[in-house]
């Protein structure tokens, strides 16, 4: 995949991603395989801690 085809939240430290870029990437990462497990956990771990601030 060259820079055109990657997603403009590719270039982003996870911190930085908006929760629908965190949701983006998740669905994104779980479209490949094989799936990157850490990020899937890292992207997954800051979706729920900004979900729970909100609630």
């Amino acid at each position: 995949m060259d820079a055109a085809e990657r997603p403009e939240w590719a270039g982003k430290p996870v911190r930085q991603l908006t929760v629908g870029e965190l949701t983006e990437a998740l669905v994104y990462l779980e479209e490949r395989e094989p799936a990157d497990d850490a990020l899937s956990r890292a992207l997954a771990a800051q979706l729920a801690e900004r979900t729970a601030a909100v609630c």
